[in-house]
């Protein structure tokens, strides 16, 4: 079946995952995503595996995931014969993405005003790291510091003031990707609706504060400060982690506590902890969560996690097993849903798919990502340049082809 977005050209001027990663999500419905790089070594997110303390290996996990499905051109962006085979893929683009500092968008001559004034249908996302007012502006933004830090996220996993856990690659660009694919989707809707395009902005600090508006709001409401709990030093006993026997841990998550509890102890065997006047009324229980705790720790740590697990599956107690990476990538959960999606042109090699289906539109099957410039020759063809001018472009170090 033809892809959702099939036809729709997205010209992707970005780096690393925030922005690109909603680019990934269009060409999985069908868009030809243009990813453009820079002469030399290209994007420099092609070399961001090898840095530590990501995972070692030989294969390039991080360009492969982000990448796959898109096109790579190679020009330089700061020339003036780089400036105009930019103009010429603009005038028929859909979607342009970014995530370049306005002032580099200014020096490179790209800016929405610039552009939308060549193709007035043109969607403009652009992305930044704290947004586009204010005195940080030119500020570089990662997810590990304008997402994860700076939004009282980082802060709010830390107990007792204790060490400070760091973010992982990838764990605030990939949602905010899906924010910044949600709004280009909206921006396209509203071009369906009024034939103009417009420009979409999203940033690493407002999806952060997004992420933690529960928090955030509390605090906007004037609610008590939010202290977060120990394991043992807990303020509720049944939203809690626990050790099993084999060393293996599940976080357990009584929502409903006052209709569950009751059956939560019969179903793990002490029923005799729901008539324990310290535990059988909510309130009893909130005065005495760390003795709680400690008695279902010492309890959970009398049999392995398998047969947690059962008992708990089969009394429909809400609850998580605490997993590795390495073992979500065996989940029979996930690999029923798809979420692992095999390359076409690798058999045997996986990826991770992008998280929305649609029931009447599905998915293309991807393709490894490209090499740098592999795509290049053939976008310029598109574009009408002739062998002759391609030769000439190549000889002046304008492009790169593979």
């Amino acid at each position: 079946m033809v892809g959702l977005l099939e036809g729709i050209r997205v010209v992707e001027i970005a780096t690393y995952v925030f922005m690109p990663g909603a680019g990934t999500v269009m060409a999985d419905f069908g868009a030809e995503v243009i990813h453009v790089e820079t002469p030399g070594h290209g994007d420099p997110y092609r070399a961001l595996y090898r840095m530590k303390p990501l995972p070692q290996g030989e294969e390039n996990y991080c360009w492969e995931m982000d990448s796959r499905n898109k096109k790579s051109l190679v020009v330089d962006l700061k020339s003036d014969l780089g400036h105009e085979i930019i103009l010429d893929l603009v005038r028929d683009a859909d979607v342009l993405i970014t995530n370049f500092h306005p002032s580099v968008l200014n020096d490179l001559r790209i800016t929405y005003d610039e552009l939308s004034a060549i193709n007035p249908r043109l969607i403009y996302a652009h992305g930044t790291g704290y947004g586009e007012k204010g005195e940080e502006v030119e500020k570089p933004g990662y997810d590990a510091t304008a997402w994860w830090a700076r939004t009282g996220l980082m802060d709010a996993v830390r107990p007792d003031g204790g060490e400070l856990a760091l973010s992982t690659a990838g764990m605030g660009d990939h949602p905010s990707s899906m924010a910044a694919f949600g709004g280009i989707a909206l921006a396209l809707y509203a071009r369906e609706r009024t034939g103009k395009g417009t420009k979409m902005s999203t940033s690493l600090l407002a999806n952060g504060a997004w992420s933690n508006s529960l928090l955030i709001q509390a605090a906007l409401c004037g609610s008590t400060t939010y202290v977060p709990p120990t394991q043992t030093n807990t303020t509720n006993a049944v939203v809690n982690h626990y050790r099993c026997a084999d060393g293996r841990s599940f976080f357990l998550v009584l929502i409903k506590e006052p209709e569950e509890f009751v059956k939560f102890c019969s179903a793990i065997e002490r029923p005799d902890l729901a008539t324990d006047p310290r535990f059988a009324e909510l309130s009893a229980r909130r005065d005495n969560a760390a003795v709680l705790a400690g008695i279902l720790s010492n309890w959970f740590g009398q049999r392995p996690l398998a047969a947690w697990q059962k008992i708990l599956d089969d009394n429909a107690i809400t609850f998580g097993s605490i997993a590795t990476s390495e073992e979500a990538i065996v989940d029979q959960q996930m690999i029923d849903n798809g979420i692992f999606v095999e390359f076409s042109d690798q058999p045997g090699r996986k990826t991770i798919n992008s998280p929305i289906d649609l029931k009447d539109f599905p998915k293309r099957q991807p393709v490894a990502p490209p090499t740098l410039g592999e795509h290049t020759t053939e976008i310029l063809q598109g574009l009408g340049y002739d062998e002759k001018r391609i030769a000439d472009l190549q000889a002046r170090q304008v492009v790169q082809s593979a």
